[in-house]
């Protein structure tokens, strides 16, 4: 952890938390995003990232399919989750 990620981590559940207090986010997934972006931010490689990336991205297409969310706040949701994290691979931060 870096104060970057920590930095980025603050943000994106303060963000989670207005989603949430504004009533566009269930309490369900505001825990499981919450708690995704927690496992990025404590994350050391991009081993430990791969399952709350996996974790978010389930959560965030799920969100789209269902109307829940738009493409450009789910486009701006996983790159701020990403932003918590380690320095990934190329091809597994374009594959999320």
């Amino acid at each position: 952890m870096n104060q970057q990620r920590y930095s980025a981590y603050r943000s994106l559940v303060t963000e989670l938390d207005e989603w949430r207090s504004a009533r566009a986010l269930e309490a369900e997934a505001h825990e499981g995003l919450c708690d995704a972006a927690e496992g990025l931010l404590l994350a050391r490689g991009g081993d430990e990232a791969e399952e709350p990336l996996a974790h978010a991205s389930t959560t965030v297409l799920g969100m789209l399919a269902l109307d829940e969310l738009d493409e450009q706040n789910a486009s701006w949701l996983l790159d701020a989750m990403l932003s918590c994290g380690p320095q990934l691979p190329q091809a597994l931060g374009r594959a999320a």
